[in-house]
Formats: C-alpha cells, sequence, structure tokens
C-alpha cells in the first residue's frame, strides 16, 4: 500500500535535511571565525604589548603568565582542525554503528577541552557546536530533551567567571584593555555579536531538529495506522477465502453426493415400488427385480467409496498415518524453519480411514495455526492410548491467548473429532495447547469381531 502523499513527504524530509546540514555548516564556520579571532587577538596583543616596551606593566594586570605566543596559535589552530575533522567524518558516515559513534564523540570533548583551554575559559560557545552535532545521532525524544538540559548546564558550567573561581585565568577583556577605548569596544563588540549569533544559530537548529523528528514520528504513526488497515484488509481477505474455500467443497462434496447417491437412490426406489406391484401377481419377476435392485446397490456402494475415498489426503493415500505425519512434519518444518517434535506411545498407528484422516487434519490445522497465528518456533505433538481412548496433545510456544474463540481452524478441528464422538479443549495461557480425545472404534471392532468368531466356532462344535 502506497503511502499518501509520499513524495510529499519524501520532498519534504529532504527540505529539512537540506536546512539542518545548512545551519549546522553555518555554525562550524562561525565558531572557527570566534575561535581564531580570539586566539589571534590574544597572540596579537603579547606582540603589541612586547613592541611597545610594556611587558611588565601588563604582566601586572593579568592573574596568570600566558604562554608563548606561537605554541597558542598552534594548539588552537590544531584543536580547531580535527574537531572539524572529527565532525566531517561523523556526517559522512552516519550508517556506522553506534558504538563508533559513541568513540567519536569522546574525541570531540577532548579536543573540545583543549580548544576552551587555549581560549583560557573565555568563550564556551563552541560547547553548542559540539552539542548540536551530538544531538542529531540522539533518536529518542525524551533522550533529546535530558541530552539538551545537561548540556546547558555543561555551558554555565564551564562560563569564564564560574571557572576563575578555582583556576586563575585571563580573561579577553584584560587582554584587550590594552588597547584604547574605541579599539577595546570594537574587540568587544564583535566578540558579544558573535557569540550572540552562535546562540541564534544553536536554537534555529534544535527547533529544526525537533520539527524533523515531529514529522518522522507522524509518517511512523501514519505508516502504521496504514500498515495495521492493511493487515486487517488482508486478515478479512482471508477469511473470506477461506469461508469461500469451505463453500466451494461443501458444494464439491454437495455435487458428490447427488451426482453419486441421487442416481443409485432414485433407481432403488423406484426399483422397489415395481417390486411391491409385482409381488402378488408375479413373484418372480419380483424376485428378479430385487436382485437387480441389489446390484444396483451394491455399485452405488463402490460409487460412494470411491467417491469419500477421492476426499483423502493425498499422503495418506500412498503411506501409512505414521508416515505421514512425518512428511508432514518434515515438508513444514523446511518450509517455516520451525521445530516440530512428534513422540508417539503406541507401538503403531492403525486405525479405521476415516479415524486416519481426522488424527492427520487435526495435526495438520493445529501446526498451520500455531505458526500462523501464534507465531510459534517450536511445536510438540504427542499421541498416547488409554483405556481404548486415543489422546493427541499439540502445544506451542506461541504468543497463546486467554480469551480463546474458535475460528475456522478451530472450529474444523471440533467438528471432526465430535463426528469420531470426541472431545477437544483448548489452553491458552502459557503458548496454546489443543487437548483431543477420541474414542479408538478399530481396537473395539478388533474385539467384536474376535467375540463373534468365538461364539461361532463353538456353535459348530
Amino acid at each position: 500500500m502506497a503511502v499518501k502523499g509520499g513524495s510529499g513527504g519524501m520532498e519534504k524530509r529532504k527540505e529539512n535535511a537540506r536546512y539542518l546540514n545548512q545551519c549546522f555548516t553555518m555554525m562550524v564556520l562561525l565558531n572557527c571565525i570566534i575561535v581564531l579571532f580570539l586566539a589571534f587577538t590574544i597572540v596579537l596583543t603579547q606582540y603589541r604589548v612586547a613592541a611597545a616596551q610594556e611587558a611588565q606593566q601588563f604582566i601586572e594586570t593579568l592573574k596568570v603568565m600566558p604562554e608563548r605566543p606561537e605554541q597558542k596559535i598552534i594548539m588552537v589552530v590544531f584543536s580547531l582542525c580535527f574537531l572539524c575533522g572529527i565532525i566531517y567524518y561523523k556526517r559522512r558516515n552516519e550508517e556506522e554503528g553506534k558504538e563508533k559513534v559513541l568513540l567519536w564523540n569522546v574525541f570531540e570533548i577532548i579536543f573540545l577541552i583543549f580548544v576552551l583551554k587555549e581560549l583560557d575559559m573565555t568563550y564556551n560557545g563552541v560547547i553548542f557546536l559540539i552539542v548540536a552535532d551530538m544531538l542529531t545521532y540522539v533518536e529518542d525524544r525524551k533522550n533529546k530533551l535530558i541530552f539538551l538540559f545537561i548540556s546547558f548546564l555543561c555551558y554555565m558550567v564551564c562560563s569564564y567567571n564560574l571557572v576563575t573561581m578555582f583556576i586563575p585565568l585571563n580573561s579577553f577583556e584584560t587582554w584587550v584593555a590594552f588597547y584604547d577605548g574605541e579599539t577595546e569596544s570594537l574587540f568587544l563588540g564583535v566578540k558579544t555579536i558573535c557569540e550572540i549569533l552562535n546562540m541564534i544559530l544553536f536554537l534555529v537548529y534544535i527547533v529544526i531538529l525537533m520539527m524533523k523528528d515531529k514529522r518522522e514520528r507522524e509518517r511512523i504513526q501514519l505508516l502504521n495506522a496504514q500498515l495495521q488497515k492493511a493487515n486487517e484488509q488482508l486478515h478479512e481477505f482471508a477469511q473470506e477465502k477461506e469461508l469461500m474455500g469451505e463453500t466451494k467443497e461443501r458444494n464439491r462434496l454437495a455435487r458428490e453426493i447427488h451426482d453419486t447417491l441421487g442416481h443409485i437412490l432414485t433407481g432403488i426406489s423406484v426399483g422397489i415400488d415395481a417390486v411391491l406391484v409385482l409381488m402378488d401377481i408375479a413373484p418372480d419377476k419380483a424376485k428378479e427385480q430385487l436382485e437387480g435392485i441389489g446390484d444396483t446397490a451394491r455399485r452405488g456402494l463402490q460409487d460412494v467409496r470411491r467417491s469419500v475415498r477421492k476426499l483423502k489426503p493425498d499422503a495418506l493415500e500412498r503411506m501409512s498415518l505414521n508416515n505421514a505425519i512425518h512428511q508432514m512434519i518434515e515438508d513444514m518444518s523446511k518450509v517455516t524453519n520451525t521445530k516440530i517434535y512428534f513422540v508417539s506411545y503406541m507401538e503403531e498407528l492403525k486405525f479405521e480411514a476415516d479415524e486416519e484422516e481426522v488424527i492427520y487434519r487435526i495435526i495438520q490445522e493445529s501446526t498451520t495455526n500455531a505458526i500462523r497465528h501464534g507465531k510459534a518456533t517450536e511445536i510438540w505433538i504427542r499421541i498416547s492410548e488409554k483405556e481404548e481412548e486415543l489422546t493427541i496433545i499439540i502445544s506451542d510456544n506461541g504468543c497463546g491467548c486467554e480469551d480463546i474463540k474458535e475460528g475456522f481452524g478451530l472450529k474444523h478441528i471440533r467438528e471432526r473429532v465430535e463426528l469420531l464422538n470426541g472431545e477437544v479443549n483448548y489452553q491458552g495461557l502459557i503458548g496454546f495447547t489443543m487437548i483431543a480425545k477420541i474414542p479408538i472404534r478399530n481396537k473395539i471392532m478388533i474385539e467384536q469381531d474376535t467375540k463373534t468368531h468365538t461364539e461361532e466356532r463353538k456353535e459348530y462344535d
């Protein structure tokens, strides 16, 4: 099923992604400008102080002795290049696993610390750049908000005024205080404007990112709703198809009965009417008529047996019940990758034809339901005999069902079992279990035949 407005939604997502990339790129460029501006201003001031031969007087205004200018520039440029390189690599390789992303985040934080240290904590806006980059890879909305709160907290903690309470550092204001009032105001104004722009870009980035996540959630909800609707329609279609198949099979069976039995019974009915007429006036003719009726009935019986035989599963036509069950299990296991275990506590699975068909169909339908509806990966089939009663227990490790409602499959199982005067029960608390108990008619018939044969022998003797 196609998503309504799918092409439009795709274009919207691409547009949002483009805005995100543009905003982030502007943040990277702006932070690089600010960091280099501050670093070169500090280094330039050191050279101007040395050139003006006011080093002694200026040093007295500093809280801590500065590093060599060349060393500061090298460290700032080195840390900034590595930081931007890591960010670029992460965004070019987004398909990498979360473990590698976490590792790159650690490296980002390390080089971020180097940058802040070389700038004497006079600018911590670069934290927003790192936060924006890391926040891109946080998927859950709740986790995004938590991460954002922690990031703002870190931003506050890394402020110059707070850090200098524990560590002596030279502020940017101290460095530019060397210049005249107009130049000093210019330096401070540029720094303030850049910090404000960085803050604005960060907030815009967060807003776009949140809007992107919102649209993505709405898209997923829409897809889930459409998928649910498609599943419902598919389920309804499957039920209709199953019902149609059942109706078709019943119609076929009805036609079979009509064509086979209808003709035979009609002939027998007409023949008996003729016999009733001939019994008084022509007994010999009536006897011949009855013989003909008998032949017709026997031929009809053969036709009925042939028709019923066609309804048997093909496997039972070719092999024994035990082998047919094993063949069915093997085929089902190969197709579905489901582990099916079959255990029989009887020496031989030998029953009447209709009993074997019911047993086969019960196992077939139960395993199908376990895989199709229960999503089972393991199925256990057990057949046992006790007190001339056959017990079939089929259980699985599927999802189960507390409130069991008989669908077509379970209804068919119950109907087949009840045709043999048996009973069936279901349990769905842990997986799904079907217990069917069927009287063993074959054994009773054998015992009756043995008893009859013994009585006839005694009578003969």
